[in-house]
């Protein structure tokens, strides 16, 4: 049983991958839904679950690419937000309307919380610095991890919005309820789905170099059970 999974999976990984460009051009659809976990309107052929903003005990927010300053050690900073982490930023003040619920998103997206919006008590997700200065790649499912530990025992009552990039929002989703939370895009809330050609992560430059690790990632969820309850 299991070895057939992985093949439906690595077949379905191909299709995502063929079909997914082309279903880029509907950059304008925003997610619906209710808190029942229905389908968003995502171009995505497996659209993320969502749920009405209001329902949210907090947000989190991962971020998609940075921007490397000049002469900067790409392995030593988080670099700048550049374009799509101010769009995701803009994306979690949408779904949090005027509601004080807290806020955890990656750096690079607190940066601009902070910074343009003056919000005071989102929680930084930073990367875990080495002993020789380095920087840890913080994942997904690292960011999901750090969060769940950070609510702690409140994981019970949680509802999670999960603010991501358009073609991460699914994976983000269903990473974030693999570390025991209950996570939904908040319906309503337009998700940024341009590409950053200028990105310091080389494969989050375009839906070519992006999709196929995306949809590669998504096979351990779909093999574990998170991401076939939708």
């Amino acid at each position: 049983m299991r070895s057939s999974l992985v093949v439906l999976a690595a077949a379905l990984t191909v299709g995502f991958a063929v079909q997914a460009p082309i279903a880029l051009a509907d950059s304008g659809s925003s997610a619906s839904g209710s808190a029942s976990g229905s389908a968003s309107g995502s171009s995505d052929l497996w659209p993320a679950p969502t749920a009405a903003a209001d329902q949210f005990t907090f947000l989190v927010a991962y971020s998609f690419g940075n921007r490397i300053p000049a002469g900067a050690d790409p392995a030593r900073t988080e670099g700048e937000p550049g374009p799509v982490n101010e769009a995701l930023a803009a994306a979690v003040v949408a779904a949090r309307g005027g509601r004080s619920i807290p806020v955890y998103a990656q750096t690079v997206i607190a940066d601009v919380l902070r910074a343009k919006y003056g919000m005071t008590d989102v929680v930084a997700i930073a990367a875990d610095q080495q002993a020789d200065g380095t920087l840890t790649y913080l994942s997904t499912d690292g960011v999901a991890k750090k969060v769940a530990a950070l609510r702690g025992t409140s994981q019970a009552i949680d509802v999670a919005g999960v603010i991501a990039f358009k073609d991460h929002l699914w994976r983000a989703t269903y990473t974030t309820r693999d570390n025991g939370l209950h996570a939904y895009a908040p319906a309503g809330i337009t998700m940024p789905s341009q590409y950053d050609s200028q990105s310091g992560q080389a494969w989050t430059t375009s839906a070519t170099t992006y999709l196929p690790v995306d949809m590669a990632a998504r096979i351990p969820l779909l093999l574990n059970g998170t991401g076939s309850s939708r």
